[in-house]
């Protein structure tokens, strides 16, 4: 046995650590290579490189998109080309087309275990080819490509229906949300900080990118606002915007404002993060840089796993904006109304909104027929009939005024009265 410095002790720790030839603490050896790496399962895999410049073009002109979007995308791209075995795109023909198609539509029917797809990726899959060679074929050297190569991509009806929809709800009610938000720990920063994050969701109805990239700056507490600037934050589709506090969120406000109050006694200022990184919540002087904001949403995503859970399930910070146009649904009697609330959630029209979010379920609509089947339920005309029947204003033994009678008894009926005598 020898006795090693505190020097050679760590470059021994470190080669262990890192999976490095011992070899490395004697800078005269001759290096070896050590087999870095502990996953040999990539070793297997086919890489295809006849197209790389082609696909480069493509990012180059994808560069518009949101980099998810732009990767979701070369997934799919890739996949077909190892369908295809690394043969060059100048070469598809609607036949392979086609065949990639049916392809999707067998790994539909798989379970994940054994290499399925769900429904989404399938048809997200097959409509991202068919951009991808409708692009192609204004390229140099493609032009001769099938103008029906996206027609051959598009999947069968039954692969696009949607399923019967279940009775379970993806996004919380407001009660549920404050449930959750009342449950969360606050004994260390970082808990209040993680607790501040899943308030303010249900407060602002940012998505949870521009939430996580947030600085105080973009606050306006005293007019309960906050500024979506692209130009600072990770915002969908690069759009600025300043929204309003939602109404009816007072008890998560509480908990937002807070942590607010409670960074700037830590000396935060304007150009500071909303919510640091964990090794950043400590006193900051003046004189110190910026404050970054979170790199990921990753710590969002968690905080509404780990409140969620107490519930007996598991929401995203997504579901946030489905509860807040929940609440919209509700609370909103007109168009102008609806058409605000869209806005404050970023859309550009309030069909977006009724579109995506939000989406009634079955049970909710069962509730509500059955409410329309009730004596109690009367449309704006029935109403009318039934105050001019008081008031006498129709005459006796005319049509008119027996279908009056009829709901004005109806109404008694459900009031619990004994009906209208004589």
């Amino acid at each position: 046995m020898k006795l090693l410095g505190a020097t050679e002790c760590d470059k021994v720790k470190n080669c262990l650590s890192t999976n490095v030839s011992l070899a490395r603490i004697d800078e005269g050896n001759v290096l070896v290579p050590a087999c870095v790496g502990k996953d040999w399962g990539f070793q297997d895999t086919a890489w295809f490189t006849l197209n790389d410049r082609i696909i480069y073009d493509w990012q180059v002109y994808a560069g518009r998109y949101d980099p998810k979007t732009v990767r979701a995308h070369l997934v799919s791209i890739r996949d077909f080309e190892r369908f295809l075995r690394g043969r060059s795109f100048e070469k598809v023909t609607p036949k392979d087309a086609g065949a990639y198609r049916d392809h999707l539509v067998k790994l539909r029917v798989l379970s994940k275990e054994t290499g399925g797809l769900s429904n989404s990726t399938v048809r997200h899959r097959a409509s991202h080819l068919a951009a991808f060679f409708k692009w192609l074929r204004g390229q140099t050297g493609y032009r001769r490509l099938s103008a029906s190569l996206p027609d051959y991509l598009a999947l069968p009806r039954n692969t696009s229906a949607l399923p019967l929809a279940r009775d379970q709800r993806l996004f919380p009610s407001m009660d549920e949300a404050w449930h959750m938000v009342d449950l969360m720990p606050g004994q260390t920063i970082v808990q209040r900080r993680d607790r501040a994050m899943v308030a303010f969701a249900f407060v602002c109805g940012l998505r949870a990118g521009a939430l996580t990239s947030l600085r105080i700056k973009h606050l306006n507490l005293d007019g309960r606002t906050v500024v979506q600037d692209v130009s600072e934050m990770r915002a969908k589709n690069g759009k600025s915007y300043c929204a309003t506090w939602f109404p009816r969120t007072e008890a998560f406000r509480d908990v937002f404002v807070y942590w607010v109050q409670e960074l700037e006694a830590l000396g935060f200022q304007a150009e500071d993060a909303l919510f640091p990184e964990i090794k950043d919540l400590v006193p900051r002087s003046p004189q110190e840089f910026a404050v970054s904001p979170l790199a990921t949403s990753r710590a969002l995503q968690t905080a509404f796993a780990r409140a969620s859970a107490p519930l007996g399930t598991s929401y995203t910070p997504h579901s946030a904006r489905h509860t807040l146009k929940a609440l919209g649904a509700r609370i909103c009697r007109t168009h102008e109304e609806r058409k605000a609330w869209s806005m404050n959630l970023g859309h550009a029209d309030e069909q977006i909104t009724e579109r995506h979010y939000g989406k009634m379920s079955a049970m909710r609509s069962q509730t509500i027929i059955e409410a329309l089947n009730s004596d109690e339920v009367f449309t704006k005309e029935e109403q009318e009939m039934i105050i001019d029947f008081y008031e006498n204003r129709f005459v006796r033994g005319t049509d008119e005024y027996r279908i009056a009678r009829k709901l004005a008894e109806r109404r008694e009926r459900a009031r619990g009265g004994d009906g209208i005598t004589e």
